[in-house]
Order: structure tokens, then C-alpha cells, then sequence
């Protein structure tokens, strides 16, 4: 079970985060490439609108002196974005300042439900589900839509390992592999380089709840014997690995 409990508090977060703004600062993270290459996504405008008509935030209690809103921030590329956007037409649009406060997933929710964070821009609730029903229910945070329409998570295998791929010249390797069910069958063809005897998934990093989620599951589908979890640093790292794998034509088994 995913519990809130023995969670960094918010000031340990708060720490974390000045630390690691000195180590982004001088414009690492180029904020304004990755906007020209995303665009700006037009629920968004909704979303901010909706958020400025909020009875939260630096104006509860009637106070018109400009404040700040808190966003909660995570380690994958898309709530970054969606935050630097969001952040973008608060300060410009509305006049507000903006603070983004770095943590892990079900920390910055408690920090969500405390009011210590007062945008969380983007929430995966299926891997949260029970502590953002008992957040919802409660009434202490309120759920202004989706961002994406269709976001689905998952394990996957390059589709020409079960079709082949005449084009690239590959054949296929697993074409019987249908279920995760299957997957102890065909561990010799993700051998783990470090671990030999068994074959390698590519987990999420650290921190996610779904990186806890897929290891419950590898002890629910009796996995841990055949397979070895592999933990990806970064959500950079999560990516490159399953897109390296495909423009070599190799195999690979992992989340996303």
C-alpha cells in the first residue's frame, strides 16, 4: 500500500528545491525552447482562468495585496511545462508572483491538501488514487479538468519484436508474447548485462508512485525470479532508453 506516512515535509522540499535552483540556474533547463517546441496549450488559458476565480490562494480572506501562488513541480518534462506556462500567465496575466516547489508525488499532494502548495498542475490520480479520492471527498482540493484527454501509462516491448519490421529488416522474436503472463518465457531476450541470469525492465525513477506501483506488480505477477528492476535516474533517462533501443532495432521491456 502507498501510504503518506514517513513523507519529506515540506520544508525538507523547500530545501531541496533552493538546492537544486542553484544547480539549474544560468537558464539550464532553456525553458523557452522547450515552450517554442511544445506550444501553448489552449486548455491551459481555461485552467488559469478557472484558477484565478479560485477562493484560494493570496487573495482568501479579501486581501488585494498581489501574493504569490505556489505550484507544485516534479521531475518529468510535461508538469514542468505545463507549470512554466501556467506560471507565465499568472505573473503576466494576473500579476501575481509564482514560487515552484520541487517534490515527489504524494508529497506535494499533502502539501496540496495543507495549502502549502496551491497549484498542482498536473496529477497522475490513478497512481495516487485512494489519497487523492480522500482529498477529493474531503473538500480540501478541487479538480479543474484534464490537460490531456488520452494519457495512457504502461509496459512496453517495440512492436517489431511481436510483427517484425520488413522495412528495417527485422524479424520478429517474441510473436507470441501477448500478456505480461508471458513475459518469463522471453527473459533471455532482455538479458540484463548486470544481471545475467535474469533479463532487465526499465523502471521509473525514483520517486514516482508508479516506480513503487510496478514493483508491487512484479511480486503480484511472480516476475522477480525471471526479471531484474532496473531503475532509471531521470525521466530523460527513462525516455533515451526506450528510444535508443528502437533506433537500434533492439530489444527492451520497460514503463512509460
Amino acid at each position: 500500500m502507498l501510504t503518506m506516512n514517513n513523507l519529506p515535509s515540506v520544508q525538507e522540499m523547500r530545501y531541496r528545491n533552493n538546492k537544486r535552483k542553484e544547480q539549474k540556474k544560468n537558464g539550464s533547463f532553456r525553458w523557452k525552447q522547450r515552450l517554442l517546441r511544445l506550444g501553448i496549450l489552449g486548455g491551459l488559458f481555461l485552467l488559469m482562468l478557472a484558477v484565478a476565480g479560485c477562493a484560494g490562494g493570496p487573495e482568501k480572506g479579501g486581501d488585494l495585496q498581489k501574493g504569490t501562488y505556489v505550484l507544485g513541480d516534479a521531475s518529468w518534462d510535461s508538469i514542468q511545462v505545463h507549470n512554466r506556462i501556467a506560471g507565465f500567465i499568472i505573473e503576466n496575466g494576473y500579476g501575481y508572483k509564482v514560487d515552484y516547489l520541487f517534490g515527489e508525488t504524494l508529497p506535494l499532494l499533502q502539501g496540496l491538501t495543507k495549502g502549502d502548495i496551491d497549484i498542482y498542475m498536473e496529477v497522475w490520480t490513478d497512481n495516487i488514487f485512494d489519497a487523492w479520492q480522500k482529498a477529493l471527498s474531503e473538500g480540501v482540493v478541487q479538480d479543474l479538468g484534464l490537460i490531456f484527454p488520452d494519457a495512457p501509462q504502461g509496459w512496453y516491448v517495440p512492436t517489431y519484436m511481436i510483427k517484425g519490421d520488413s522495412g528495417r529488416g527485422i524479424k520478429s522474436t517474441a510473436p507470441d508474447l501477448h500478456s505480461v503472463f508471458d513475459l518469463s518465457d522471453y527473459k533471455e531476450l532482455f538479458k540484463d548485462a548486470e544481471v545475467p541470469s535474469k533479463g532487465r525492465f526499465y523502471n521509473s525513477p525514483p520517486g514516482w508512485a508508479c516506480t513503487a506501483i510496478n514493483e508491487e506488480k512484479f511480486a503480484a505477477y511472480g516476475l522477480n525470479e525471471a526479471f531484474n528492476l532496473f531503475g532509471t535516474g531521470s525521466d530523460t533517462a527513462l525516455a533515451a532508453s526506450m528510444a535508443n533501443a528502437y533506433e537500434k532495432g533492439e530489444l527492451r521491456l520497460g514503463y512509460h
